[in-house]
């Protein structure tokens, strides 16, 4: 191990690792007192797993050497799954006969008032970590016939400082002789005793015949009672799914348990989708993919199959939707920090041993951008044909809108500029000249906003993607496919179906271009390369932002030529673009300032690059 602490008191750890040995060798090293810290290969850049308080297990070969700098928890590798935390203790519930005794005394009384408080703070898809939990209720239990396993399908209601937030938990009741993975142990809720029969209450989604009742259900288009008011469960379909020849041998196999939603996938042909937080009204995700589906939209996964609870006032509450499965290359984020490190590596190869291989990642990576770009126009295209359908019937932007996004984005921006003022101090020097370059600029902001939203009148309003990025893009066969339309989580379900400027999606994309080159040179900092390497990142992020910038909207404006946008002025597209890369610039500050203060300097440097231009053409 060898420290060095700066005069600013910064430490940097490297552990060197080396086998003297002619023979391959494994070790076990004690590390626990780096615990978190994640092993970065300072050659290669590559993020080993992270260490915990076990031993760390590394394998050389033959008179090989490790050299890692021990990085923070924000390098974590993005194949790393988190470990699932499980309840330390498990209380045992005491059943009679049936599943639904669940829902009455006593055992109602210790779920409600002993294991989930205990339980749901551990689960990453519960919102409400940060506050106490003031009261969890059952609101409905409904038996679930599956194959071997009886299960309840149910929600529960969360009140905490006087909000109430719905969620979706299956309850599973797994034998003890049928526990034969991992997964239902660390989510499981309590142990259940049942005459001489003994197992685990767990989370029904990870057991694999709750996974193929589901779809059965769906194809048979099965209806629940919910009871105490709670309205009805409707499992439905679309012809895709029954054409699929699913049968009870295709294989499970769990993408996100613990995730935002929990998502499964079957026979490498669907991907169920259980969501986690419920809400009343139609939501974006089904909508759209429904929409999209019937309209012949080929770059998604296609709609397949959902089930919903539909309450009294007939309000759809979205539980689980199912997809269409794309076997894929990852998703364009990873994709493209991947592709990007091999351009890096080749811009350093010596040029006798390849000489134009850096040319051909590069160009790899614009071609996919103008593929991103093509494909994103002909989803806005389809969104903005004429339709009987209200809720997707394109309009053109009045005053009246503009004038709304001047307000709003004004506001935003205003709000970013407070932050990055109240977060000077902690940003290198050339951030802080930034920050007061645009410190001086408020008074002409307000206006300048003011005239691109004036410009942007009559461009057209439909729906949209809403929360578009390359996380949200899959790399097929080298074509992009866009999924995830639920939009933003955290927002009312109908702000997310609300229309937008189709510019929203195009500015999200290419922020996170921005992002993606800002990665790469986060990464040569934080394992102190050398400087050619350095000038090597350089070099690659300059050209990827540039090539893939250009490429995307070029590509995105000839798949839109025909889009029946009624711009008021000669300017008016242009000023969209701009007027909708600066709200996202506005909001990547505020969430950066919120969550990760150490990344300001992205969204920083995006927002003065964009308004330094002002007046160019």
């Amino acid at each position: 191990i060898r420290e060095y602490t700066d005069a600013d008191g910064h430490t940097e750890v490297i552990l060197c690792v080396a086998n003297v040995s002619r023979a391959a060798q494994a070790a076990e090293l004690e590390l626990s007192q780096y615990a978190d810290k994640v092993p970065v290969e300072m050659l290669g850049g590559s993020a080993f797993p992270p260490i915990g308080q076990l031993p760390f297990l590394l394998t050389l070969p033959p008179y090989a050497f490790y050299w890692f700098l021990l990085a923070a928890h924000d390098r974590m590798p993005s194949w790393h799954i988190q470990a699932t935390e499980g309840l330390p203790e498990l209380t045992t519930l005491v059943l009679r006969k049936r599943m639904e005794e669940l829902l009455e005394a006593p055992a109602r009384d210790t779920l409600q008032t002993t294991i989930l408080p205990q339980y749901l703070p551990k689960r990453r898809w519960f919102a409400g970590k940060e506050g106490p939990i003031d009261e969890v209720r059952l609101r409905y239990g409904v038996r679930f016939a599956t194959a071997t396993t009886p299960v309840l399908l149910s929600e529960i209601e969360v009140l905490s400082g006087g909000a109430a937030n719905h969620y979706q938990l299956p309850f599973g009741l797994l034998p003890e002789d049928q526990i034969n993975t991992a997964l239902p142990q660390q989510l499981a809720l309590s142990r259940v005793r049942r005459a001489h029969q003994v197992g685990l209450i767990t989370d029904a989604f990870v057991l694999e015949p709750f996974i193929r009742a589901v779809l059965h259900a769906c194809q048979d288009g099965l209806r629940l009672p919910c009871g105490s008011g709670a309205g009805e469960l409707r499992f439905e379909c679309t012809d895709l799914l029954a054409a699929l020849g699913l049968n009870d041998e295709s294989a499970v196999r769990y993408l996100s348990a613990e995730q935002s939603n929990s998502s499964v996938v079957i026979g490498d042909r669907v991907v169920l989708k259980l969501i986690r937080r419920v809400n009343p009204g139609i939501h974006p995700e089904l909508e759209m993919s429904a929409y999209l589906t019937a309209a012949g939209f080929a770059n998604i996964s296609p709609l397949l199959a959902w089930v919903s609870r539909v309450d009294e006032q007939n309000a759809p509450h979205l539980l689980m939707i199912a997809q269409g499965y794309l076997s894929n290359q990852g998703d364009a984020w990873a994709w493209t920090q991947n592709t990007l490190e091999r351009a890096i590596r080749d811009q350093m190869a010596p040029p006798s041993l390849d000489a134009e291989a850096h040319t051909d990642a590069l160009l790899e990576l614009t071609g996919f951008a103008a593929l991103l770009g093509q494909r994103l126009g002909e989803m806005h295209l389809l969104l903005a044909a004429p339709t009987d359908d209200e809720a997707f019937r394109p309009r053109p932007s009045d005053a009246d809108d503009s004038q709304r996004w001047g307000t709003q984005i004004s506001a935003e921006l205003n709000h970013a500029l407070d932050l990055l003022a109240q977060h000077r101090d902690a940003l290198d020097p050339d951030s802080q000249a930034l920050v007061d370059d645009l410190q001086q600029q408020r008074d002409g902001l307000a206006q300048h906003i003011a005239s691109l939203a004036e410009q942007a009148e009559g461009g057209l309003l439909m729906r949209v993607h809403g929360d578009l990025h390359l996380g949200q893009v899959l790399v097929v066969q080298g074509d992009a496919y866009l999924i995830d339309f639920e939009g933003e989580p955290s927002r009312p379900l109908q702000e997310r179906r609300a229309k937008h400027s189709p510019y929203k999606d195009v500015s999200g994309v290419l922020r996170s271009f921005d992002y993606a080159a800002a990665m790469i040179l986060r990464s040569a900092s934080a394992v102190d390369l050398s400087g050619p390497a350095q000038q090597a990142r350089q070099r690659v992020a300059r050209q990827y932002l540039h090539q893939s910038r250009h490429a995307f909207v070029e590509a995105y404006g000839l798949a839109t030529a025909a889009m029946p946008h009624a711009w008021q002025q000669a300017e008016g597209e242009r000023a969209a673009l701009e007027l909708f890369c600066l709200e996202k610039a506005a909001y990547e500050i505020t969430y950066e300032a919120e969550n990760r203060p150490s990344w300001l300097a992205v969204p920083l440097h995006g927002l003065h690059g964009l308004i330094s231009t002002w007046g160019e053409s």
